[in-house]
């Protein structure tokens, strides 16, 4: 599926990134202990904001993305606390599932951190966005297992990317409208959300 992205020079200025948690609390009825369900699936979000775009021509362009986005879908950069100092990588064998991602290409030593956000890159293009669960180093041959602070959502192939440099989220435009701001001074303001689909 081909999906919108958004220019370079349109950078938001701020964000409000969530978990969708796709498991749930079962409480039971005779007053017994709480247990918590874990299921495959919970995913990502980010609602974004962009400054006023004073150029018109800015403005137009970010606006028909975005109508086009709502039946295409959205991939925009995850908007991240600091920069990651790593390179990308790539999924390390197949018929992985769970909680670890079994990954090759690193440097040797490079240490993955937790919390660091990374996206595996099915063949066909699509972008699934995970969170680093635990600090990781990569051995002499430039592996590592990252422990993800949930579940793979995808059977991946062996050699399938793993960026960690620029981690993207991609998926829907949340909502049933999009809409715009035009100011008296003729800036156009955007915000949207963004949702992983799969």
């Amino acid at each position: 599926m081909a999906v919108i992205e958004l220019p370079d020079w349109a950078v938001p200025n701020g964000a409000t990134p969530a978990l969708i948690d796709f498991g749930g609390v079962l409480r039971p009825s005779t007053g017994a202990g709480l247990l918590r369900v874990d299921r495959q699936g919970s995913r990502y979000k980010a609602g974004l904001t962009f400054p006023p775009f004073d150029d018109p021509a800015h403005g137009r362009i970010i606006v028909s993305r975005l109508i086009r986005a709502k039946r295409m879908g959205l991939r925009v950069e995850f908007p991240l606390l600091a920069p990651q100092p790593c390179e990308d990588a790539v999924v390390d064998g197949v018929g992985q599932a769970g909680t670890a991602l079994k990954i090759r290409g690193l440097f040797p030593g490079r240490v993955v951190r937790e919390g660091f956000w990374l996206n595996v890159v099915r063949a066909d293009g699509q972008h699934f966005l995970h969170n680093v669960a635990g600090q990781v180093v990569a051995d002499a041959a430039g592996k590592a297992t990252l422990p993800l602070s949930e579940m793979l959502r995808w059977p991946f192939a062996d050699g399938d990317q793993v960026k960690l440099v620029r981690p993207m989220i991609e998926g829907i435009v949340d909502g049933d409208e999009q809409a715009w701001a035009i100011s008296v001074e003729k800036f156009v303001s955007i915000e949207f959300t963004v949702e992983e689909a799969a």
